[in-house]
């Protein structure tokens, strides 16, 4: 699928994506700069840019102060996106998960970090894309590896597949953060398709949804995933205007703040992230719920250019019950 989004705050919401990333060491050798690397692909006008070290994926038709994976060669542990980090509140409910599912690889950012901490996570990643994957392993650190498999699909096409096996198979951890050069793909946001997420979603397992916090469609969102899990809660981006939706398995217990800070220092002791996971948990917002009278994203009825037009703050106590 498509990409992961991560925009510097001040940056307006949806003027483009980001997503994750890492170069190879020795891929582009040599102190170059500037664009190193243009496509068009099926999906994408794809670039790759470097300044130094650092390593920058962006998709779009005009390159814009917005990218889609950002990495340094010289430290592939150093994080330089917000989301790349956010994305781990999703330990905080589930600790140690055995398979994760992600769909969207950009630069492979997220999938490798996780392949770093988690010897033993088996993982598959979604990626729409095969010239992304070609770039991800040619410009940036990214290798599969026989725990780490990507599939070269339609996200919601392979989960739909996986829906058909017998017995279906179950993932602890599944990471949503398919992007394009303007937000996510409609066909992965609506109530349909998160029913079809949820049916390979373990009892205990968690779904983490990378979105913008800085408009109107966030409400929709929000709203959708509640009405498909019937739990989800909300950590906001410290310096993005990112958010993680986390819906919860039927087994699985929303958090309070306080429950939140001591599961993360119990993690932050036991992993040593590069990170500080106890600020990530403090990022919990528990008040905030869809404004009233918001409407689900459905396959039949996509309000969705409407939406992102209305650019609101995020609303604390108001709207539908849940969101706790």
């Amino acid at each position: 699928m498509r990409r992961s989004c991560g925009i510097v705050l001040g940056v307006a919401a949806l003027a483009g994506v980001l997503a994750c990333g890492a170069a190879r060491p020795g891929a582009t050798a040599g102190p170059r700069s500037g664009v190193i690397y243009q496509a068009n692909s099926l999906y994408h006008r794809i670039f790759v840019e470097r300044d130094g070290d650092v390593v920058t994926l962006e998709f779009g038709k005009r390159r814009a102060p917005v990218f889609q994976s950002k990495v340094d060669l010289g430290d592939l542990s150093r994080h330089l996106a917000d989301y790349t980090q956010l994305v781990y509140c999703g330990l905080l409910y589930q600790p140690q998960p055995r398979r994760a599912l992600l769909v969207g690889l950009g630069g492979g950012v997220i999938p490798r970090d996780m392949r770093a901490y988690f010897a033993d996570l088996e993982i598959d990643v979604v990626e729409i894309d095969a010239e992304v994957l070609r770039v991800a392993e040619r410009f940036f650190a990214f290798r599969q590896d026989p725990r780490l498999r990507v599939h070269v699909a339609d996200g919601r096409v392979f989960i739909k597949r996986l829906l058909r096996r017998d017995p279906v198979p179950k993932y602890d951890l599944v990471i949503l953060d398919a992007f394009n050069s303007e937000y996510i793909p409609f066909h992965l946001m609506t109530r349909e398709f998160l029913t079809e997420v949820r049916g390979i979603l373990a009892d205990q397992g968690v779904v983490v949804a990378n979105v913008f916090q800085n408009n109107r469609l966030f409400h929709a969102e929000l709203a959708t995933y509640l009405t498909a899990f019937g739990k989800c809660q909300v950590f906001v981006g410290a310096n993005s205007v990112n958010a993680m939706l986390v819906a919860l398995g039927p087994a699985v217990a929303p958090l309070s703040p306080n429950e939140a800070e001591e599961h993360a220092e119990l993690l932050q002791e036991k992993h040593r992230f590069t990170f500080n996971l106890e600020r990530i948990a403090r990022q919990l917002r528990t008040g905030i719920v869809p404004l009233r009278g918001t409407q689900v994203l459905t396959d039949d009825r996509a309000p969705v250019n409407w939406l992102r037009a209305q650019e609101a703050p995020l609303s604390e106590g108001s709207g539908l019950p849940g969101g706790q």
